[in-house]
């Protein structure tokens, strides 16, 4: 009577251990699930915002959180020497405040950095612990966690940004969570270099659209550079995504305002009354006369431009000259409310539309020298010919010569005088 009672337990725990299995492998399955349904959204997203990471990172940072069973996560990108915060999961107004307020910072500032720009995964399981630096203490504090996970984002070997995912215990993360993190921070870089090749496309298709319709502009212009100035005043404040821009030419040992996009009147008017103003009271002369372009991070620590750039409403400045023989010519200065220095893609531009404006000035001069001079061969022959039809009258060709003297000297009037027995007679 034993045996079967026997054999009906081990049935029950062989089905309880069974039942146990399936539930751990159908718990597993809804995980895996979960995370490729997260990795699949955001390769979604990827494809959706070919020329912006943000949506990217804002789903990264969020899928983080969660499958990770995170209290917080932040995306982080490097951006010329400074470390940007570009996504994170808000937790409280004071915290969330505080995270802003942290941000941008130098890398230097940031000791995080130094331990994964190498590539490898670095983790506090506890903030509190005397190894961790004091900077990533005080932020955990603020934010209120207590292990945090770091994760760099690498691009050919270089980093360019990290991914932190923080939980309100201590402890350290599991190996698989790791490998999913890793997981999100590749489609982090895939987002970044995708952005950047869209937009990198994107501007030298700009800048080949904007250089063509300069050189429209110029072909339907031979005899005036002020459209061509115009052209480019307009084209370089956009692609440069500048406030304003202006074109200033040298003339006669000033500087001349010969462009300039609108903000507001009386900010234009600002300008406008600035100009002509001699070298001497021009620190843009010396400054780029060289033939090399400059900047101005700030206007506000420049005495000569803070005036000025409050006026019109800006506060960093990029100056390209119009370089013609080894001599400077003219200036072009493009600025932006914000301060901070133009990215090199922006200097360079700028410096391609100085050196249109200068093959402008060019072809003006020559077109309008040539035109003069076949001008002046032209009076000459219509004269010859005069000379030629009226060989007993001398009248005809004084009325001639008058008539083109005023035409070719662009004169309101013009007379020819003769000379008779001491006496000055009007000839014509």
């Amino acid at each position: 009577m034993t045996a079967p009672s026997n054999d009906i337990a081990e049935l029950e725990r062989l089905l309880q251990a069974a039942t146990a299995e399936n539930a751990q492998l159908r718990s597993e399955l809804a995980i895996a699930r979960d995370r490729q349904s997260a990795s699949a959204g955001i390769l979604r997203t990827i494809a959706a915002s070919p020329s912006d990471a943000r949506p990217v990172f804002e789903a990264i940072a969020s899928s983080s959180r969660r499958l990770l069973g995170g209290f917080s996560a932040t995306v982080l990108q490097f951006i010329d020497d400074e470390l940007h915060l570009v996504a994170f999961t808000p937790t409280s107004t004071e915290a969330d405040e505080g995270l802003k307020a942290s941000f941008p910072r130098k890398i230097a500032d940031f000791p995080t950095f130094a331990l994964v720009r190498g590539g490898e995964t670095i983790q506090f399981p506890d903030s509190e612990a005397a190894e961790v630096p004091e900077l990533n203490r005080n932020l955990a504090r603020l934010r209120g966690f207590r292990s945090v996970l770091f994760m760099p984002l690498m691009n050919r070997g270089t980093p360019v940004g990290m991914i932190s995912v923080t939980r309100a215990e201590p402890g350290a993360f599991a190996a698989d969570l790791v490998q999913l993190l890793q997981t999100f921070a590749d489609q982090a870089v895939i987002a970044i270099e995708n952005a950047r090749l869209f937009n990198e496309t994107r501007e030298t298709l700009e800048r080949q659209t904007a250089t063509a319709d300069i050189l429209k502009v110029m072909a339907a212009s031979p005899s005036d550079v002020q459209p061509v100035f115009d052209a480019i005043a307009a084209n370089a404040n956009r692609l440069i995504g500048g406030f304003s821009t202006a074109v200033l030419r040298y003339i006669d040992g000033a500087a001349h305002l010969a462009a300039f996009t609108p903000t507001d009147p009386a900010g234009d008017r600002v300008l406008q009354s600035s100009f002509p103003v001699p070298f001497a009271q021009f620190p843009p002369y010396r400054l780029v006369a060289s033939g090399v372009a400059a900047q101005l991070p700030d206007t506000e620590v420049e005495p000569a431009a803070r005036d000025i750039a409050r006026a019109r409403g800006y506060r960093s400045m990029l100056f390209a000259p119009l370089m013609s023989d080894g001599q400077a010519i003219g200036v072009i200065i493009a600025t932006r409310r914000a301060t901070g220095a133009f990215g090199e893609h922006h200097v360079r531009l700028l410096q391609t539309f100085a050196d249109q404006a200068v093959i402008a000035i060019k072809n003006v001069s020559l077109f309008n020298t040539t035109r003069e001079a076949l001008e002046r061969q032209t009076a000459t022959a219509d004269i010859l010919k005069v000379i030629a039809a009226s060989p007993a009258d001398v009248t005809p060709v004084f009325q001639a010569i008058s008539d083109s003297a005023k035409s070719l000297v662009g004169g309101h009037s013009s007379t020819v005088t003769r000379v008779i027995d001491g006496l000055l007679h009007l000839a014509a």
